[in-house]
């Protein structure tokens, strides 16, 4: 009896273990890919290439993220957003050459 109550804890316990989702277990670098997309205007967003999600994101000058997201349009050319961690807002969207 003592040895079921014991199993009936464990499986109880990992049940509840597995079932819990921890908070914050989400990638930052993710985060600062969302906060950069949403700063674009929606002409830009037409124009990247592939999922937004994958965007390089580069450590930049005090702090800051720099996310760079290719674009299918030469002209505009690669499209960068520095993103403060901080804040948890973008910056600026840098200017194209």
């Amino acid at each position: 009896m003592k040895n079921l109550s014991a199993i009936l804890l464990l499986v109880v316990l990992f049940s509840i273990s597995f079932s819990c989702k921890l908070e914050g277990d989400e990638d930052p670098l993710d985060v600062y890919r969302e906060i950069a997309y949403n700063a674009l205007p929606s002409d830009v967003k037409a124009t990247v290439v592939g999922d937004w999600k994958d965007a390089e994101v580069a450590a930049w000058v005090d702090g800051y993220y720099l996310v760079i997201f290719q674009t299918n349009d030469s002209a505009l050319g690669p499209v960068k957003v520095v993103v403060d961690p901080q804040r948890g807002t973008w910056v600026e969207i840098l200017p194209r050459p």
